[in-house]
This record gives structure tokens, C-alpha cells and sequence, in this order.
């Protein structure tokens, strides 16, 4: 089975992280699971998987239709990409409209979660939809002495610190994670990610006003390092097709702090496997109580880390080379 892993946009900067994570994480999976992978449209190859949605693209799921099996990775919904940068919120409709036509020119989509599959339905995509995690590489987090030492160092954190992991945009809550942090005077607080330069201008009042207690240390070039660093993830995201950062944080066995959103109903559950609220006022008392507690922290932690090793790289593998033996 030789399969071609397509995206236009892997070369490009500005390529949303997320996707550009999923996308390695794809490639590992299906190495690991022997499955022969091109990323060369124009050669020979059984299966054409693109993952995310360009004018080539769109041409190479009209000129493999009926000829070769098409498969699309739904990463991108319009509610996903609302509210995060200039003239989002304008232009999602237009571009929920624009993703539905490319997802329906698919033998098989998939998407990452139970709630971007509805998300998807609701938008008219008509075609069969196929749940696989984008996983996460749990080798990355084997081992965290380390990388937590370096971590820690590099960035002069010292106690508890309370951290996110993502672009920083108001659809990934940065403004909740502030306001949290400022109920919190003595901790620190870390969001470690890119500030893009076309962010809705609120989200840099935000980070103008934010707390003293609040850093932004900007693009992390080695991502480990930050999960290894900080202590407890809090990450108030209202919107999320999955949440890479999620997998990661518990991957390194970070006890996870969540807003309690559709996006993460059925998969994550308060109490069980992370903590959950839907405001700052819940969000803070829950993490009162994991500052509080090294005994919870060490339990949840450990119950995110079991949540990560289920939907490891090598699960998704074997999940997408079935798949695809199937479409074949």
C-alpha cells in the first residue's frame, strides 16, 4: 500500500501549528505502521490523502475522482477559525461554505472527534466521515527530567507554574487564562506560543493589559521543554477540532485544567480525567484545588496521561491503514 500524504502548505510559516502537527504525526503513524508514504501527487500511489484545504488541493481531489481513492482530513471548521484573527468572523461563513464543497469531493473525510464530525454534518458534508485522533508521539514525552530542568532554566520559572500551550487568540481563551491569573497573584502563568500578526487587535489589548504574573514568552522552538516546564495546562479554549496541545499536556502527564465546551464534552470529564468549569470563577476554584493538592495534581496527571496513550501515534496508524484498506 503506498500512500501520498498531501499539503500544500507544510513549506509555508504562517501554516497553522496545529495542522502542521498533525500532518508529522500522520507521517510517523503510518511509517510505524509500515504503510509506504509519498508526498508526491504526480507519482504512483494507491491512496491520495490531503490534509487540509488549497487551490491545489481542491485540483487534486477533482483530478483523482473516480481514479484513485480520495481522502480528506477535516481539520478546519469555520467555527475554528471565528474569532481568532482580522476579519475572521466576517469571512467564516464564506469559508465554511468553501470547506463543505472540498470535503464532499471525498470518498471517505476524516476528523479528529465525535464533535467536529456534527460540526461537519451541520454544514451539509454529505459524505462518509471517519473519527481518528491526530494523535499524539508519546516518545516525545518519555522521559521529562531533562527537558524540565532546561525548561525551567531557560524561562526562570521557579514553584508551581500554570501554562498553555497554542497560537494565542480570544478563541483559545487567552483572556479567561488572564483573568484566572489574576486571582492568582503569587503564581505564574506562561502561554507559550506564537502571537500572529494578524490577531484580532482585542487580543493584543489583552496581552497589553495582562497581569504582571502573566508571561508571553513567544514560538517555542523546542515544544517539550514547555510541557516538561510548567505544572498544571490550563487551557480555556471555546473551540476546538481536537486540541493537539490537549494530547500533548497529557502525554507529559500534566494535570489538565479545561472550559467546559462541546468541544470537549465526551472525551474529557471533571473529576475523571482533568478538571472542567465554563467560567473564570469555576475555572479558578478548580485550580485552587490542584495548586493546593500535589496528591490531585499527581492523580489527574496520570489519568491524562492513560487519555494520551490511547490515542497514541501508533493507535492512529493502525486506525488510518485500515482505513484506507478499505477505501482501496
Amino acid at each position: 500500500m503506498r500512500v501520498c500524504l498531501y499539503s500544500e502548505h507544510q513549506a509555508s510559516a504562517s501554516w497553522s501549528s496545529g495542522i502542521r502537527q498533525a500532518y508529522e504525526n500522520h507521517l510517523r503513524a503510518l511509517r510505524r505502521a509500515g504503510v509506504e508514504v509519498t508526498s508526491d501527487p504526480d507519482g504512483p500511489f494507491d491512496v491520495l490523502h490531503l490534509e487540509a484545504i488549497g487551490p491545489r488541493s481542491f485540483y487534486l481531489a477533482e483530478r483523482y475522482a473516480g481514479i484513485r481513492p480520495v481522502v480528506i482530513h477535516g481539520h478546519t471548521t469555520a467555527e475554528d477559525f471565528a474569532n481568532s484573527f482580522v476579519m475572521s468572523d466576517v469571512l467564516a461563513p464564506a469559508l465554511g461554505r468553501l470547506l463543505t464543497r472540498f470535503y464532499n469531493k471525498a470518498d471517505v473525510v476524516v476528523t479528529p472527534t465525535a464533535y467536529t464530525q456534527a460540526v461537519l454534518r451541520r454544514h451539509g458534508v454529505d459524505r462518509p466521515v471517519e473519527i481518528v485522533s491526530n494523535g499524539v508521539d508519546l516518545r516525545r514525552f518519555a522521559s521529562l527530567r531533562r527537558a524540565r530542568s532546561l525548561g525551567r532554566g531557560r524561562y526562570r520559572l521557579a514553584g508551581v507554574v500554570v501554562f498553555a500551550v497554542g497560537l494565542v487568540l480570544l478563541r483559545k481563551g487567552v483572556d479567561v487564562f488572564c483573568e484566572v491569573a489574576r486571582r492568582f497573584p503569587e503564581l505564574t502563568f506562561v502561554w507559550f506560543g506564537r502571537i500572529h500578526r494578524a490577531v484580532k487587535p482585542e487580543t493584543l489589548r489583552v496581552i497589553e493589559e495582562a497581569p504582571p504574573n502573566v508571561r508571553f514568552p513567544g514560538y517555542v522552538e523546542n515544544v517539550t521543554e514547555a510541557y516538561a516546564a510548567g505544572d498544571v495546562f490550563l487551557f480555556p479554549s471555546a473551540v476546538e477540532n481536537e486540541g493537539i496541545a490537549v494530547l500533548e499536556a497529557a502525554a507529559a502527564g500534566r494535570p489538565l485544567v479545561l472550559r467546559d465546551a462541546e468541544c470537549f464534552a465526551g472525551r474529557f470529564v471533571d473529576n475523571v480525567n482533568c478538571l472542567m468549569a465554563a467560567d473564570p470563577d469555576g475555572l479558578s476554584e478548580r485550580l485552587a484545588r490542584l495548586v493546593g493538592s500535589p496528591e490531585l495534581r499527581a492523580h489527574l496527571g496520570a489519568q491524562a496521561r492513560r487519555f494520551a496513550e490511547a490515542h497514541s501515534i501508533e493507535v492512529v496508524g493502525r486506525r488510518l491503514r485500515d482505513l484506507y484498506a478499505r477505501v482501496i
